[in-house]
């Protein structure tokens, strides 16, 4: 059946897959845990819904602790290297990203098992489909991995989004999966050229600089046009962001967060690393589908009198926020993304499912004037959701305010040691959509402590008896990320 030279090469082979895996532990744990999870469905078939329910969130839980726990380790111990054949390349800022996911990961289950949110089998599967890909997402550097790892994580986004099965659900998972079929397909024909014109699928081999600073710029233009097609369109950055906010809607509170925040973060880190191995400038490409993001972003806020689509156009501003980081040099860019996008995904967890509790069952496209006077029989989770929308639109007394501050700095010295006027504006672009971003993200506060519900139908939301303590948690975290900045930047670094 196998030829002598198959079976006689066949043991380095395995030495080559499995060389440099101990570096990998907390990824392949939870691979690992998956396949538990899997089984385990077989003892929960039949059973009651609570039984089945609080058995899931107790396996997940368990999984995502071990994965942490190691994670941080690995972390600590800056352990660094390359493992299989050099597909995954760990070190120092793919130990902090992937311990950064993890601990979100374990906030956003918690706090969902907290508000006694449902949580089925398709959910648990298409949640931890998107962790494993992200994870391995940050730590690839070839581009099999990278492709593999990126359409690990669009699986479980398409299993979310395709848990509602009423019209909204329908009418935001049909266009979402054929956009992101042809992102895939963009993908895979960019890797070709980009093979083609190189030679290799390692990003950090020499032969892919080389390659790609001596072959024809056009068509090295193409093959980094279609690759970065599919990148930006995980991202939510115009023009690849029609999908977002109706993708985003059509969802609870913690697959809204974790669609929004998880994948952005990997795929950013992801950037970060291909950036750095291009020998091309890329400087004014990227400021100017930043600043197209942006303004996309926040001028879509701004007319939206839906609540949760106001959110949905705000995640598209914060993904283009987010990935400006790509602009700045490799260390500086991995610190800034690890602080904005704790600060913002603790952040995006509380108003996400503050909001999320306020959602009827039919879709209304002017809801917020249902807001009206809940300060004054719901004070605290007014106050909570109050705090939630300062944080995400980037001002005191939220850590948000420094992450922010920190990425205009940073702008601001690349404008000084580049002199390119795209920067410059891409900094005024930023700071002026950040002030913008106080109008529309101040519009439900408004309508909860100014205005009166005249219709006397005042949603009954917001048991201040009940959770109100996990809430209470996030807003603690959020204050203290801007009273403690420097700890909370040392533990991340």
């Amino acid at each position: 059946m196998f030829s002598p030279e198959i079976l006689q090469s066949l043991p380095q082979k395995l030495d080559g897959i499995s060389q440099g895996l101990s570096l990998m532990i907390p990824e392949l744990l939870l691979c690992i845990w998956i396949l538990v999870g899997i089984f385990a469905e077989l003892f929960l078939h039949g059973k009651s819904t609570k039984f089945s329910t609080s058995w899931r969130y107790f396996i997940t839980q368990i999984g995502l602790l071990l994965a942490f726990v190691l994670a941080i380790q690995r972390m600590s111990t800056d352990m660094s290297g390359y493992a299989s054949f050099s597909l995954f390349w760990i070190n120092s800022g793919s130990n902090s990203i992937n311990a950064l996911l993890l601990f979100l990961a374990i906030v956003l289950i918690l706090v969902n098992q907290a508000q006694q949110k449902s949580f089925q089998f398709e959910e648990k599967m298409g949640f931890l489909s998107i962790l494993g890909g992200a994870l391995l997402v940050s730590i690839s550097s070839h581009w099999l991995s990278i492709f593999l790892s990126i359409e690990w994580m669009s699986l479980g986004t398409y299993l979310l989004v395709g848990i509602r099965k009423d019209p909204e659900g329908s009418r935001a998972i049909l266009p979402y999966v054929l956009f992101g079929l042809a992102s895939t397909a963009l993908l895979l024909y960019g890797i070709s050229f980009v093979y083609g014109i190189t030679g290799t699928m390692h990003i950090n081999s020499p032969d892919f600089s080389r390659g790609l600073a001596t072959a024809d710029p056009y068509l090295v233009g193409l093959a980094l046009t279609l690759v970065a097609c599919s990148l930006l369109f995980k991202l939510a950055w115009a023009p690849f962001h029609p999908w977002s906010p109706d993708v985003i809607e059509s969802l609870p509170a913690s697959w809204m967060t974790w669609i929004s925040t998880a994948p952005k973060i990997a795929v950013t880190f992801l950037g970060i690393r291909l950036l750095h191995f291009i020998p091309l400038s890329l400087e004014v490409p990227i400021a100017f589908l930043a600043i197209l993001t942006l303004l996309v972003g926040n001028l879509g806020a701004l007319g939206q009198r839906n609540s949760k689509r106001l959110l949905a156009y705000s995640s598209i501003a914060h993904g283009g926020f987010m990935a400006m980081a790509w602009l700045f040099p490799i260390q500086q860019a991995t610190e800034v993304l690890l602080f904005y996008s704790l600060v913002y995904g603790m952040s995006t967890i509380l108003v996400f499912y503050l909001i999320d509790e306020a959602s009827s069952v039919s879709y209304q496209s002017n809801d917020l004037e249902k807001w009206g006077g809940l300060a004054k029989s719901r004070p605290l989770a007014s106050l909570f959701l109050l705090i939630g929308m300062v944080a995400m639109a980037g001002l005191p007394p939220a850590g948000s305010f420094i992450a922010k501050v920190t990425y205009f700095s940073f702008l601001w010295e690349k404008y000084q040691n580049s002199s390119q006027i795209l920067t410059l504006i891409l900094l005024v672009t930023a700071i002026l959509t950040t002030a913008l971003g106080i109008f529309y993200y101040l519009k439900i506060p408004y309508q909860l402590y100014f205005k009166k519900n005249a219709a006397d139908d005042r949603m009954n939301i917001w048991n201040e008896n009940g959770n109100m303590w996990v809430y209470a948690v996030l807003v603690v975290f959020i204050l203290g990320s801007f009273l403690a900045p420097t700890a909370i930047w040392n533990f991340l670094k």
